[in-house]
């Protein structure tokens, strides 16, 4: 379709076979060099590569749209690739880079041109709505009026109606050409930017988790089962002198109570503690003892007083 009765192509090159389907690699003009023998040499410029697709290659019209996106992708973001590694990271977007990757000799597809006998379907709708953004889309329906059928949003502003005109707007008209160039040129730095965009949000998830490992203190096995051995020993030690016994629930079996055992620790606690009362019992009762002697003490001075006194009275009666 764009090769036959083609004046513009001086060498139509051969079809080569590759995984995805077929690539050739035509030529507009010659390119003149010289042997090592000094003498001119013309060959063709291999200028113009058209990459086809098989319809076995998941591209055919009753193909899933997701099955034919993820076999062109590829296809289309391999020079992107290359031409990224060649662009400064750090240049931004510019009217002046858009020019440079526009022209011939970048390294990016101008379009993808897809060839139909039939009207829309809402296969091929999802195919250009997910192509759209990333390459300049042409639809040709060739044997149809293609001005019946509107267009979809994103595609190419270029819209041949017949193959003469896809033709000449591809191989002889340098305007058509470079605002297919143009057009490819703003979806690749599109592209661009969508990448740079993920790559810094992942390299900042890297520089967080980076971050956060380092301050995270390091494990260490020896002191860790050092640890566990003491604390377990400990649990243990403190679980047996518990009088209660932990049962599943639901699970729970009723014995008969089992008489106390006595400690035999007890008895001599109990007779030491009785010892220890019998000093101060000893000197408590000391003390009642001798403050009672002092009241009887007191009580017999006061009665031989008393007696004294009695028996004065007495002998002085007598005497008168």
């Amino acid at each position: 379709l764009l090769l036959d009765d083609n004046e513009d192509v001086v060498d139509p090159g051969i079809w080569e076979e590759t995984d995805e389907g077929s690539v050739l690699r035509a030529s507009t003009d010659w390119v003149e060099h010289r042997d090592p023998h000094g003498l001119e040499k013309f060959e063709p410029s291999r200028n113009v590569e058209i990459s086809l697709m098989y319809e076995s290659s998941n591209i055919s019209g009753g193909a899933d749209s997701f099955m034919q996106v993820s076999a062109i992708l590829p296809i289309i973001h391999s020079p992107f690739y290359s031409l990224l590694e060649i662009i400064d990271p750090n240049c931004q977007p510019s009217a002046t880079l858009v020019g440079l990757i526009a022209s011939s000799l970048a390294p990016i597809y101008t379009a993808f041109i897809i060839l139909s006998k039939s009207g829309p379907s809402e296969n091929e709708d999802s195919l250009i709505d997910a192509l759209a953004t990333h390459i300049p889309v042409i639809v040709f329906r060739y044997g149809l009026d293609r001005t019946r059928f509107p267009s979809r949003p994103h595609m190419s502003s270029f819209r041949p109606s017949s193959a003469s005109a896809l033709r000449n707007g591809l191989f002889r008209s340098p305007e058509t050409l470079l605002s297919l160039r143009y057009e490819a040129a703003e979806r690749f730095l599109h592209w661009r930017e969508i990448e740079r965009a993920v790559e810094s949000i992942h390299t900042s998830n890297r520089e967080i988790a980076h971050h956060f490992l380092e301050k995270a203190p390091s494990w260490d096995k020896a002191k860790w089962e050092a640890e566990w051995e003491s604390r377990l020993s400990h649990d243990v030690a403190t679980r047996s002198r518990e009088n209660t016994v932990t049962n599943r629930p639901g699970n729970v079996i009723h014995r008969p109570a089992a008489p106390s055992i006595v400690d035999p620790l007890h008895f001599s606690s109990l007779i030491a503690f009785s010892l220890s009362l019998f000093n101060p019992a000893k000197a408590r009762i000391m003390s009642s003892v001798s403050t009672f002697m002092r009241s009887i003490s007191d009580c017999r001075v006061r009665m031989a007083m008393v007696g004294s006194f009695c028996i004065g009275v007495g002998v002085g009666w007598m005497l008168r």
